[in-house]
């Protein structure tokens, strides 16, 4: 099912309790991009401090910047609404081991890739993951640039792999998004583009229409 999942970083709780409130009338899962500091330069917090200390329906797609992302896994696994990981292939992290942890704890498992990285180094893990998630612009803030190139290579991904779900992250748009769909894209995760409009609800709604009516897929 094609979607539009509200893409959040946030550097404090309130930052997370504001993005919270603000789409979780139009939306029942969002994106939430953790950053280590190292990995990216920048640092968010953990997320799960958060989220364990909050009253939502939504539920969470956790997205990994992080080196060592298997340091934190244990108190994410205590989230009940945080049921997909997004791990980067780019990180230091034991693939296989995470990805079979993530499993035995009943969630679902994905891989990340960075724009440079080729779609060759997850062939090894195509048997074992749920979803893969494009990177479509440089990880780690938002507003920036759109890479172009990202497309064909997920064309070229979806051809190789046509049952695999496909995801992206940055710089989703109106703009962008016919040629994602054309691509084989079916999960969006969209940050920029809906928190810095003037009406939240209205973004979501248009990139929604975009993504549920077929003709934007020739």
């Amino acid at each position: 099912m094609n979607k539009i999942i509200p893409a959040i970083i946030a550097n404090s709780r309130e930052d997370m309790e504001k993005f919270l409130k603000t789409v979780e009338p139009y939306v029942d899962r969002v994106h939430l991009d953790v950053m280590d500091g190292v990995f990216v330069p920048n640092k968010t917090v953990s997320g799960y401090e958060e989220i364990s200390k909050m009253e939502t329906k939504l539920n969470f797609d956790v997205h990994l910047m992080a080196n060592n992302p298997e340091d934190q896994m244990y108190f994410w696994y205590q989230i009940a609404s945080a049921d997909r990981f997004l791990v980067h292939v780019e990180s230091q992290a034991d693939l296989k081991g995470i990805i079979d942890q993530i499993h035995s704890n009943n969630k679902i498992a994905g891989l990340v890739l960075n724009p440079d990285t080729p779609i060759e180094v997850i062939q090894e893990f195509m048997d074992d993951i749920d979803l893969v998630q494009f990177m479509t612009v440089e990880p780690g803030q938002y507003g920036a640039d759109f890479r172009e190139e990202v497309v064909s290579k997920i064309e070229q991904f979806h051809i190789k792999y046509p049952s695999i779900p496909i995801g992206v992250d940055g710089g989703v748009n109106p703009q962008t998004i016919p040629k994602l769909l054309a691509a084989g894209v079916s999960m969006f995760a969209v940050g920029s583009y809906i928190f810095s409009s003037e009406d939240v609800g209205k973004a979501i709604e248009e990139l929604k229409t975009m993504v549920e009516n077929k003709q934007y897929a020739q």
